[in-house]
């Protein structure tokens, strides 16, 4: 089978470029590249190779162009190209001339738009990373989706992406979770206690407390001495902890390739390695940092540190490696975790982040090119806050977590394809409002709702032209040329523009894209459907129109399932 008629151009016009270059020496010979003209008038494609050829030739664009139509043997489906202003070239096609993708689609099936990615670069992704401290948040939740979504986009472009979710099972917050426990513990005993404000408050530090206690008595913790107790109780209710996330995230079918422990980090000396190899290199020094930046300090106490000579590799400021205790500080374990990631081969590191990290992004960068040499690794992509309502109004706290609503909440209201789908809708740079009424909601205006019925309501066509005993055509049988109307023309754009869409997404890191294309696409559907009958006594016509349809099924499933959402055949 041929390639795309847009390809086909592409290559008829490159050979004509080629030919006009033979002679020449140059190592900068331009490639042709076909954008969509925003006036239909202007035609289907313009391309602007002859404006970059006119400098290599020494002659003007516009005459550049004349040779260039004067040699190029365009397709057959071409009707006509003409120069405007200066030296574009504007192309106009035939009627039904770009429907010859509908079989391209068809041929390809899950494959359309995706690249092949055996050999694809390696990139660690790292996401969600929440404290095993309580259970997930629907702000945990949005940076789920996206990496997972990004995930799925990125292997369908090319690359082998490793999921990976950092537990920070080790630091003060882990101590806290223990005495919280604890404190529960002794209260499920009958003793009247106190909590304080660094307590963890919710009603799921009871359901960790009563697990614990279904499988050990409560005596042996009592025996235990207070440093035994806390780490053997830190220890089992960070377990308890994962065991409800890891649930949390099947439930919207996201799955892990790898759970990365930072204790192990500290157990296995590589947080101390680290340090030791940048003392050897003579990356550590003795000073004092100035006060924080934004905050009056009256009272402040410049104290010296082993520090991290940062700045010299972009930082504004150089970063403590050690505590005054001693012990290494958050950092020191963050930069070995992401240098145990380049030993295990990934060069190329995406993390996704909450906003609030942005601050964080530099020092960690810097690091990295401290021990690596890489720039701008990690890549991080940071994802702002998800703000709940209902009916429009702002959604209160939950019992259970205490201070936030839980993402099994939200999912067990609305679904999964709702929360996966919705949370795709917008930039991640943009707080997003939630709904739950609306993402409820059977009609139009809810888009996971509108999306997958469109998918649906092709089934329903197909189905019925089955019960009517009418064959599908092979996809190589049916004359396509025959989908000329405006509706038609509209739709199939839209089908040729999925592989260019998810490129731009992969390449820009923006998943959203995806759901974006669903609705633009669906929208496309609903009114060709609309205004073009299918089931009609023109044979050929209506075989045309059947393949439209079953293209459009193929790639609103593709679109749906990079987003991890369900394309159901009935609604």
């Amino acid at each position: 089978m041929q390639p795309p008629l847009k390809e086909q151009i592409c290559q008829a016009l490159q050979q004509a470029v080629d030919s006009l270059l033979t002679g020449i020496d140059t190592n900068k010979a331009p490639t042709v590249v076909l954008t969509r003209p925003k006036q239909k008038e202007h035609g289907d494609y313009a391309v602007n190779i002859a404006m970059p050829l006119a400098g290599l030739l020494k002659q003007n664009p516009r005459q550049v162009a004349e040779t260039i139509l004067a040699q190029v043997q365009f397709p057959e489906q071409v009707e006509s190209a003409d120069i405007a202003g200066p030296g574009f070239i504007n192309i106009k096609l035939k009627a039904g001339g770009e429907t010859d993708i509908l079989k391209i689609i068809m041929q390809q099936g899950k494959a359309y738009g995706c690249i092949d990615n055996s050999q694809g670069e390696p990139i660690n992704l790292e996401f969600v990373s929440a404290n095993p401290t309580g259970p997930m948040h629907v702000g945990h939740g949005r940076g789920a989706v996206v990496g997972d979504s990004l995930a799925n986009l990125l292997n369908a472009r090319g690359y082998k992406v490793h999921k990976e979710y950092y537990i920070n099972d080790a630091g003060t917050q882990i101590d806290v979770l223990a005495n919280s426990v604890w404190l529960r513990m002794q209260e499920l005993q009958g003793l009247d206690i106190t909590f304080p404000d660094s307590a963890y408050p919710g009603d799921y530090i009871v359901d960790i407390a009563k697990e614990i206690l279904s499988k050990q008595g409560y005596t042996s913790f009592e025996n235990m001495d207070e440093s035994t107790r806390l780490k053997t109780i830190g220890i089992l209710s960070v377990d308890a902890n994962m065991a409800m996330i890891r649930q949390d995230l099947q439930d919207i079918d996201i799955e892990f390739d790898q759970y990365f422990s930072e204790k192990t980090l500290h157990e296995s000396g590589k947080v101390l390695e680290l340090i030791e190899k940048l003392e050897a290199d003579g990356l550590i020094y003795t000073g004092t940092l100035p006060p924080p930046k934004g905050k009056e300090v009256s009272d402040y106490k410049p104290v010296e540190q082993r520090l991290f000579r940062t700045t010299d590799f972009g930082d504004d400021v150089d970063r403590p490696l050690m505590k005054q205790d001693g012990t290494a500080t958050y950092f020191a374990a963050d930069i070995a975790y992401h240098a145990n990631k380049y030993e295990r081969g990934f060069k190329h590191m995406i993390d996704i982040w909450g906003a609030d990290h942005g601050g964080y992004i530099t020092r960690v960068q810097s690091a990295m090119k401290a021990l690596t040499g890489l720039e701008k690794q990690p890549e991080v992509l940071l994802v702002q806050m998800v703000n709940l309502t209902r009916d429009g109004v702002p959604f209160k706290m939950s019992k259970r977590a205490g201070t936030f609503v839980t993402l099994s909440e939200v999912v067990k209201e609305v679904g999964k394809d709702a929360v996966r789908f919705n949370f795709m809708t917008r930039r991640i740079e943009s707080q997003f409002d939630f709904d739950l009424e609306a993402a409820k909601a059977k009609d139009a205006e809810n888009p996971v709702y509108y999306v997958q019925y469109a998918h649906a309501r092709i089934c329903a066509v197909l189905r019925k032209a089955e019960s009517e005993g009418i064959k599908l055509s092979s996809p190589d049988t049916v004359d396509t040329s025959l989908l000329t109307s405006d509706e038609a023309q509209k739709l199939v754009k839209m089908l040729l523009a999925y592989p260019e869409m998810l490129d731009t997404a992969a390449t820009r890191r923006e998943p959203y894209r995806i759901a974006t294309y669903t609705m633009q696409l669906a929208a496309a559907f609903h009114s060709f459907y609309h205004h073009n009958r299918v089931i009609i006594d023109d044979e050929s016509l209506m075989q045309a129109r059947l393949l439209m349809l079953q293209a459009t099924a193929q790639v609103l499933k593709n679109a749906l399932t990079l987003l991890g959402v369900d394309a159901p055949e009935k609604m």
